[in-house]
């Protein structure tokens, strides 16, 4: 349950949360044609950054395997990571025009933002299997993502055309985002809930999303899907099963 500040309490376990605050107006169509070579440093950076990560979420996995709880400088640091490459990702992704900060930081008035919640006991069993229990998500992720990709060129010509991204590509993207965040936070052990939502959040979720304001003008913690991005959705996922299943038998 979100308190009155901000924080949560309850020993349900807490998902992570993803905010984006859709530009207004038209879209720059310079940094969007050049997003691709404008995300190169970004990458780099993020690329030794994972390294780190990894090195950081074995030593972690010991500390949680032991403890229960995630040590609290891996916590720390794989937040940061996850923060930043959320937000490198959203803008590659065409959630944002706004380049991200190279910032470990909240960083909470640009206009991706995720809540992670603070740590919490982690069954020891889970933390042990990790590997095992992460497979059927991170094929999901997979798919989604691969077929994200293939969206996002569609996504970027309508953009230089036009000026504009429409809604249902908007929020698919957010959605696909989102869970590929839960995923990874979950992976990671910044939280014990695995990862959901792909399609969006229906009304009778019982989850309570953050108390604090994600960001000025944001779209909120929820993500209800039309008709029309739950059809983009099915998209992204009938590309993504295509692409990763040629991908299976071109490297078998």
């Amino acid at each position: 349950m979100a308190t009155s500040d901000g924080s949560w309490a309850g020993s349900q376990p807490l998902p992570l949360y993803l905010a984006a605050n859709p530009p207004t107006g038209e879209r720059n169509r310079l940094t969007c044609g050049l997003r691709l070579i404008w995300v190169i440093p970004q990458i780099i950076v993020l690329f030794f950054l994972g390294i780190a990560a990894f090195v950081v979420l074995v030593i972690g996995w010991f500390g949680a395997l032991i403890t229960g709880r995630l040590p609290q400088f891996a916590e720390d640091f794989l937040s940061g990571v996850l923060r930043w490459s959320t937000r490198v990702y959203g803008y590659f992704f065409f959630l944002t025009d706004d380049y991200p900060p190279y910032s470990l930081e909240p960083e909470e008035q640009y206009p991706i933002v995720i809540s992670i919640p603070p740590p919490d006991e982690l069954n020891r069993l889970s933390v042990l299997f990790r590997i095992f229990l992460a497979i059927p998500a991170a094929i999901v992720t997979s798919v989604v993502v691969a077929g994200l990709e293939f969206v996002s060129i569609a996504s970027w010509a309508v953009i230089l055309f036009t000026g504009e991204l429409p809604d249902p590509l908007y929020d698919a993207a957010r959605a696909v985002m989102r869970y590929a965040t839960r995923y990874y936070g979950w992976f990671a052990m910044l939280t014990a809930e695995y990862a959901w939502g792909l399609l969006g959040d229906v009304p009778s979720d019982s989850y309570e999303t953050p108390a604090q304001a994600p960001a000025e003008g944001a779209s909120g913690w929820t993500i209800r899907l039309t008709s029309e991005a739950r059809t983009v959705m099915i998209v992204i996922i009938v590309i993504g099963a295509i692409v990763t299943l040629f991908n299976g038998i071109r490297y078998r």
